[in-house]
């Protein structure tokens, strides 16, 4: 009888393991879908958090923003920016129990500008070097992180992205919104 409640003992214990893992706990990569606001503009955020440990992680991202440039009240012009960031974050502040976490980070940023469609003649007085061009330097972020449930959180960026090499805007700040998905 001790062998029988033994045997019952040990394949609750291997069967409770696994799943107490597979629900409880995330995994070590979460996708993130932004959209993003800018000075006369938008635009939307993608990226992939790779977890090293619960107060850090690695960040890929993908960023395209779309705005106007006014030089003067009766003309306007459009650009474009693509980017692409890698950076590192660690953990500033954290609630675990209340599902807060706030983050600060950045890193290496690289890009393109695509300035008026392609066009190199502008209908105002511009720039001799406003031309679409490369980009690159880094960004700054800091992240507020609110937990929904376990595979879910709702994400707030702000990242400030600074390339000394633009034609136009060599600085930018993008708020932004929207949510994270935990593997697990």
């Amino acid at each position: 009888m001790k062998h029988c409640y033994l045997c019952c003992g040990v394949l609750l214990a291997l069967l409770i393991v696994p799943f107490q893992n597979a629900l409880s706990q995330r995994g070590n990569l979460s996708l993130g879908l932004v959209p993003t606001y800018k000075t006369d503009g938008y635009g939307i955020q993608i990226n992939a958090n790779h977890y090293h440990s619960t107060t850090d992680f690695m960040q890929v991202s993908l960023v395209a923003t779309f705005s106007t440039e006014k030089p003067n009240s009766g003309v306007e012009f459009p650009y474009e920016d693509y980017l692409f960031g890698l950076g590192y974050f660690t953990t500033i502040l954290s609630s675990p129990k209340r599902g807060l976490f706030f983050y600060f980070g950045g890193g290496p940023s690289v890009g393109y500008k695509y300035i008026n469609d392609g066009k190199t003649d502008f209908p105002f007085d511009a720039p001799s070097n406003a031309e679409s061009s490369f980009i690159y330097r880094g960004y700054a972020s800091f992240e507020m992180d609110f937990y929904i449930s376990d595979r879910f959180s709702l994400i707030v960026p702000i990242n400030g992205y600074y390339h000394f090499n633009s034609d136009l805007n060599d600085s930018t700040l993008l708020l932004a919104a929207g949510l994270r998905y935990y593997f697990k």
